[in-house]
C-alpha cells in the first residue's frame, strides 16, 4: 500500500531540485520556498513511515492525501511560474531587439580576410538571447579563416579563444569563439562552412547582446 504514494515522494523530490537550483546563486538554506519544501518532505516522509507500519490508520492516510495534493499544487505553481517568467524574458528580448541604436558587431573583433558581407549586420533572438549577426561568404577556407582569428587573438594578448573543427559527410565547418577577460565580458563567434568541392565558404560572424534584466514583481 506504501508503494501507491512513491509518486508523491518523487514530485517532492523535483519540487526540492527545481528549488535548489532556483537558490543556486545565493545561500540555499536560507530561501524560504526551499525550506517550506524541505519540512514538506520530511513530513511525507515521516507520514509514509506511519502507514507503513499501519495501513489502516485514518488519519495517516489523510496526511498523506493532504501531502500529496499539497505537493501537486505546489508541481502546479511551479509551472506557472516558470511559464511566467519565460513570457518576461520573451517580452525583454523583444524590446531589445526593438531597441533603437547602431547594430555592430564589438569593435576588436578580428578582421575576416577575403570578406563579402551579405547586407548589412542584424539583430535576431537566438537560444533567448538577442545576437548581432553578420553573414557573407569568403574565398578563403574554414580552416584559414579561422587560422586568422586565432592569430589575431594570440597577438591581442587579452582574447580568450577556442575552436571546433567538425566534417560531416565531407562538409567542413570550423567554430572560432573569442572573449574578452575583463568584465563586462564581450564574446564573438565565427563559423565557417564549405561543401564538399566547393568554393566558397559561408560565413556567419555573431555577438550576444548582454542578457536583459527581467527583474520580479
Amino acid at each position: 500500500m506504501y508503494s501507491k504514494y512513491l509518486p508523491t515522494v518523487f514530485v517532492v523530490i523535483s519540487l526540492l531540485f527545481a528549488l535548489s537550483t532556483r537558490a543556486q546563486d545565493g545561500n540555499p538554506l536560507e530561501d524560504p520556498d526551499l525550506k517550506a519544501a524541505l519540512k514538506q518532505a520530511q513530513e511525507m516522509q515521516k507520514n509514509a513511515r506511519e502507514l507503513q507500519k499501519n495501513p489502516g490508520s485514518l488519519d495517516t492516510r489523510k496526511k498523506i492525501a493532504d501531502m500529496e495534493g499539497a505537493a501537486k499544487a505546489e508541481e502546479a505553481r511551479q509551472e506557472q511560474e516558470e511559464k511566467h517568467e519565460k513570457e518576461k524574458l520573451q517580452a525583454a528580448l523583444q524590446k531589445q531587439l526593438e531597441a533603437p541604436g547602431p547594430v555592430t558587431l564589438p569593435d576588436w573583433t578580428p578582421a575576416t580576410p577575403q570578406f563579402h558581407a551579405a547586407g548589412k549586420p542584424t539583430k535576431k533572438i537566438v537560444d533567448e538571447e538577442v545576437k548581432i549577426i553578420q553573414t557573407g561568404t569568403s574565398s578563403l577556407t574554414p580552416k584559414e579563416l579561422a587560422d586568422g582569428w586565432e592569430a589575431a587573438a594570440v597577438a591581442a594578448n587579452n582574447l580568450n579563444h577556442g575552436r571546433n573543427n567538425i566534417e560531416v559527410n565531407g562538409k567542413l565547418t570550423t567554430i572560432m569563439f573569442l572573449s574578452t577577460r575583463t568584465d563586462p565580458v564581450q564574446e564573438v563567434k565565427l563559423e565557417a562552412s564549405r561543401e564538399p568541392g566547393g568554393k566558397i565558404t559561408q560565413v556567419e560572424i555573431s555577438s550576444p547582446l548582454p542578457k536583459p534584466d527581467i527583474g520580479s514583481e
